[in-house]
């Protein structure tokens, strides 16, 4: 079996940081891919949270599963179940759609913005012919 190690883990300050980080927090978030969510999980950093916790109950693990907008609600279900199944506490997130509800809020303040500019041209004009 031939292992590939990316430069990140021979790196020992990453590790370092990643320890740090996991030692400080109280809520620890892996975001993984929705397309392939098993694929992108590490079991070995949820495992390791767990351990370095030693049943205090202070650090929550959490796997949010990204672009679930590319799932559709059967992949979706099958995911959640699989992962309730293996007690691992999980979200889905949509980026897209979270995008979607900015550009439309920004689209009713410039609607706003471009009648209150309308209004004052009307004025201007008005007051102009005086």
């Amino acid at each position: 079996m031939t292992l590939a190690i990316t430069p990140f883990e021979k790196n020992i300050e990453v590790w370092r940081q990643l320890w740090r980080v996991i030692e400080r927090a109280h809520v620890l978030l892996q975001i993984v891919d929705a397309r392939n969510p098993y694929f992108f999980y590490s079991s070995d950093l949820e495992k390791y949270i767990k351990d370095v916790d030693k049943n205090r109950g202070t650090k929550q693990f959490l796997l949010l599963i990204n672009k679930a907008d590319y799932l559709t609600d059967e992949l979706r279900e099958h995911w959640s179940k699989y992962f309730k199944e293996n007690n691992i506490n999980h979200i889905f997130f949509s980026a897209l759609l979270e995008q979607e509800k900015i550009d439309a809020e920004g689209k009713e303040e410039e609607d706003v913005a471009d009648e209150e500019d309308s209004g004052e041209e009307l004025t201007n004009r008005e007051e102009e012919k005086k």
